[in-house]
């Protein structure tokens, strides 16, 4: 798709009880209008974050009173059951999980979702600095909202609830139907002889000209500014988690989720390039 529109991520059962004329909340009325400069007769996208966008125009409705805004319409120009665009879930999905830093985490989320992460994972781990009752998943879930209408992304990542590091990790998610085998489980961390660097690893993983069978997920999780604690390492050791390193310099918090993100999803990239078979 070439033609750029200006987009809103509506959710699916909004978009399935409209009959093809969509009511827009408030906010959105004023993003469209206030913020885009939208007029009535233009042209939007409308996009439900499950990999499915219709083209929609703008119809004002005449004000009520003295209202100062307006309401507004979205027109469907597709049949609901006939979008514009559908799109797959990109396989292997990828999973950041991260204890969050007290500055900068807005921005390294932000960023990881326009990168391509399919699911963030906050964690509290035992050097954490931000408390549990700070992490505001209203606030993370605009931000992730957010960056899919600015990245142009069709599928919205999922934004877990926050995880005590030590007990997620010995965790097998729902959605796996393959095990352990499944998936593929990544701990950045750093001071350590012997670590291979994660964008050797995913380079390597498999070889050109092999038959290209990957996990379902790639998990990276990354500890916070003071790094994991010696028991929280040897935890996720023994659930199979695999030690990488991020480089050899010493990475803030939010410089190692951005790092990760672009890493993870260029090795993606790669592989849909040399058109292998993906495990489902």
């Amino acid at each position: 798709m070439t033609r750029e529109w200006r987009r809103l991520l509506v959710c699916p059962q909004r978009l399935a009880a409209c009959a093809g004329r969509l009511e827009l909340l408030a906010e959105e009325n004023h993003y469209l209008r206030r913020v885009l400069r939208l007029r009535g007769g233009e042209q939007l996208a409308l996009l439900d974050g499950q990999g499915r966008l219709w083209t929609a125009r703008l119809e004002l409705v005449a004000g009520r009173g003295r209202e100062p805004q307006p309401p507004a319409l979205a027109v469907l120009e597709q049949p609901l059951a006939e979008p514009l665009l559908v799109q797959p879930p990109p396989r292997p999905a990828l999973e950041l999980a991260v204890a969050l830093p007290r500055l900068d985490a807005d921005g390294a989320l932000r960023m990881a979702c326009e990168l391509g992460i399919d699911r963030f994972t906050p964690l509290q781990a035992a050097r954490s600095v931000v408390p549990p009752e700070r992490v505001r998943a209203q606030r993370l879930q605009a931000i992730v909202r957010e960056a899919v209408e600015q990245c142009e992304r069709l599928w919205l990542p999922q934004l877990a609830p926050e995880q005590v590091a030590s007990q997620w990790f010995g965790c097998q998610l729902a959605e796996l139907t393959g095990g352990a085998a499944a998936e593929l489980r990544l701990l950045a961390t750093t001071r350590r002889p012997g670590l291979v660097l994660l964008e050797d690893l995913l380079q390597a993983h498999p070889g050109p000209g092999a038959a290209l069978t990957v996990p379902q997920w790639i998990r990276l999780a990354i500890g916070p500014e003071g790094g994991w604690t010696g028991e929280e390492e040897d935890q996720a050791a023994a659930a199979g988690w695999l030690p990488v390193s991020l480089g050899d310099t010493i990475l803030r918090t939010s410089t190692a989720a951005v790092l990760a993100a672009g890493w993870m999803a260029a090795w993606r990239r790669l592989l849909r390039r040399r058109g292998g078979e993906f495990s489902s």
